[in-house]
């Protein structure tokens, strides 16, 4: 199998927190919200933290709020409960929100150290600059089997920044799964691999894919992930599913990533400096329309990132 790293790529573009941009987003969030009971404001205290660039620490006042040791320690729970959920989407979107209330405005290392004794496998890291590191773990084996017996392993992977003191800290996390073919395009597609409606299922009866499998005809592998959808420019960050898929040649002399993205109405919209809207939200399982973001040639070197648009 080829490195993943390359698939998640595609994505990183549009999903990088945006950095603050001063006066009041600078500011960090009320201590008391890092141990508030309901997860969701907590988690949204936490992602306000990492993207000012602190720890829970710095934002306590150099004490660990109590809740946030809980919550630390709960990555391998919160993944037990995702897989109890009845499909792939509400599964990581789950794992999504459990990881990252555990993780973010973290040291790196204590990150890693936490899901290394929860059971999670280090997979891959990689670090396009001095700054920024990506690590991929795998959660856990074979978490999804679909109709026709493909075993999809669910998967997560955090963002690190450096920091002045040369310290990392965890700024994002992502969850997602990820499925091998290795197969012609012609012998998957046809078939009822997924539900219909479902976002794998309207992905592969995409007009484009078919006419892209003319040239590339093998399937290679797909992720789908959950997490914010952020476009350079826009002031709002909803949360939805992720596409990866990648094509190749026979004989796998090169190919073509595609990326695409799909709005959810689950989870509120994000703004600024992580302040979620909360106000009139109902959560609906209504998802967008998949819409394209970009294409990577792939060769020697696996799938290429895409430029955010």
């Amino acid at each position: 199998m080829r490195p993943a790293w390359p698939l998640l790529l595609a994505c990183l573009a549009s999903c990088a927190p945006a950095a603050p941009s001063g006066g009041q987003d600078a500011q960090a969030p009320p201590a008391p919200l890092l141990d508030h009971p309901d997860p969701a404001r907590r988690e949204e205290a936490v992602a306000g933290v990492s993207v000012r660039g602190l720890t829970l620490e710095e934002a306590c006042g150099g004490r660990t709020p109590v809740r946030a040791a809980e919550d630390a320690a709960s990555l391998r729970s919160g993944v037990r409960e995702a897989l109890a959920e009845p499909g792939p989407e509400r599964m990581i979107r789950h794992a999504w929100h459990s990881l990252r209330l555990g993780c973010l405005a973290r040291e790196a290392r204590a990150v890693s150290a936490a899901l290394a004794a929860q059971g999670f496998r280090l997979q891959e890291i990689y670090e396009p600059n001095d700054g920024l590191k990506f690590t991929r773990y795998l959660a856990q084996p074979r978490a999804y089997v679909n109709d026709a017996g493909d075993r999809h392993d669910l998967f997560c992977w955090t963002q690190a920044v450096r920091r002045p003191d040369s310290s990392w800290t965890v700024r994002e996390v992502y969850a997602g799964l990820h499925v091998v073919f290795d197969a012609p395009w012609k012998t998957l597609a046809p078939t009822g691999r997924y539900p219909r409606g479902s976002v794998l299922g309207r992905f592969l009866e995409l007009p484009e894919l078919q006419k892209l499998a003319l040239a590339f005809p093998l399937l290679e592998e797909i992720e789908l992930t959950y997490g914010r959808i952020r476009v350079k420019g826009d002031d709002a960050a909803p949360a939805g599913f992720h596409v990866n898929a990648g094509f190749a040649l026979e004989g796998k002399a090169g190919g073509r990533s595609v990326y695409y993205t799909a709005e959810g109405a689950l989870d509120p919209l994000e703004r600024r400096g992580g302040k979620l809207e909360w106000d009139g939200f109902v959560p609906a399982d209504a998802v967008g329309p998949l819409v394209p973001r970009g294409s990577g040639i792939w060769g020697a070197g696996g799938l290429k990132p895409v430029r955010d648009e």
